[in-house]
């Protein structure tokens, strides 16, 4: 649960909690190939309850509490993990959510759940990267009822193949936009409405830690249809590219990177566009401030183990916005630089607290929580 979490895991206008929560999910371990020399196991149930502050420009500052458990019934190659998050922020957005990830027959099989709830007040700054960089917003109220479903069967060494279905009900009021920017009146279809996807995921992972990789790479990959047939109110469909490579510069030092890219159709509710900033692309972005119908992301990570339980990082990368694929040579570039320190909360499994600070071209942010940004 990495990140600002609630407020740092599609679907909100802006910041989108629910969505953010659900994708911070995915930087969470996962069981790796049954191929893979098994990682340690532990004995027993490990179970991380942690307060977590939250300071972030689009919602506030406050907290949330999260407990998060690693277990192993089955004798898998990794444990499994299931979680649960509440939160609140001084602009009144609240949220809470639960997860839960698993293997079956030695990692043949894969499933991932989540559902979540959020009242978020959030900013709604237009669409495109003119929009974004010009700073001017209306101010949305989001309430929204979002759950994932993920299921998949390995193909092939390290690589795994399936489908995944999200939904969201969103429930929006926006202020009466400024009539200098007519691009903020949001559609009343979009404000209140529901969207269904559906589509086929894969998956390449050969990490030799799925908890916190030294080496080898994790891929993914997401294609999801709206599928009127489940009651969703858009029918466009929506591609998103994720790649991490791992590498080992010294005993202590490792050196991460990662590429991602989100490309989405026409006629596609505001809150479904892709998000720049979202998911940890890049961090030192209000998620959503600059949203278009593609984005990409490139960033590599230093993390340099410290002394005892302590490590720290630094990290940049770059980015930017576009109306589409065959525009990206026109895209917006958006950098960010930062730096972070970790604290290994649970020795048995490998698993880091971690508090970063990023700055991007319009500001800064800081970011607390379980697990590496990816």
């Amino acid at each position: 649960m990495a990140s600002t979490a609630f407020g740092a895991p599609g679907a909100f206008a802006q910041q989108q909690p629910i969505a953010e929560v659900r994708d911070e999910l995915e930087t969470l371990p996962r069981a790796r190939s049954a191929t893979e020399e098994p990682e340690p196991k532990s004995k027993k149930a490990d179970l991380l309850v942690v307060p977590i502050p939250l300071t972030n420009p689009a919602l506030g500052t406050g907290a949330m509490l999260t407990g998060v458990v690693f277990y192993n019934p089955n004798d898998a190659p990794q444990p499994w993990i299931s979680g649960v998050g509440v939160m609140a922020t001084s602009t009144g957005t609240k949220g809470a959510g639960a997860f839960h990830s698993m293997s079956l027959d030695h990692d043949r099989f894969r499933f991932l759940v989540f559902a979540g709830y959020a009242d978020a007040k959030l900013k709604f700054y237009g669409i495109g990267a003119d929009a974004g960089a010009r700073g001017v917003h209306v101010d949305l109220e989001d309430k929204g009822l979002g759950g994932l479903a993920q299921a998949q069967v390995r193909l092939a060494n390290h690589l795994y193949g399936g489908v995944r279905l999200e939904y969201l009900n969103v429930d929006s009021t926006a202020e009466i936009p400024h009539p200098n920017y007519p691009d903020l009146n949001l559609p009343p279809l979009e404000l209140k409405s529901t969207l269904a996807m559906l589509g086929p995921s894969l998956t390449y992972d050969s990490r030799n830690s799925s908890l916190n990789p030294s080496r080898g790479s994790y891929v993914t990959a997401f294609w999801t249809f709206g599928s009127k047939f489940l009651g969703s109110d858009f029918s466009h469909d929506k591609l998103q590219v994720g790649a991490n490579f791992y590498a080992s510069v010294t005993k202590t030092t490792v050196a991460a990177f990662r590429g991602s890219t989100c490309s989405v159709s026409k006629r596609v509710p505001f809150y479904d566009l892709c998000m720049y900033g979202q998911s940890g692309d890049l961090r030192g972005y209000e998620a959503g401030r600059y949203r278009d119908r593609f984005t990409w992301a490139f960033q590599g990570e230093f993390r340099q183990k410290l002394f005892g339980k302590f490590g720290a990082v630094a990290f940049g990368g770059v980015g930017g916005v576009a109306p589409s694929a065959d525009q990206i040579g026109d895209s917006k570039v958006l950098p960010s630089v930062g730096a972070g320190l970790r604290y290994q909360a649970s020795k048995s499994n490998n698993v880091n607290l971690r508090l970063d600070f990023a700055a991007g071209i319009d500001g800064h942010a800081v970011y607390f929580g379980i697990g590496e940004a990816f």
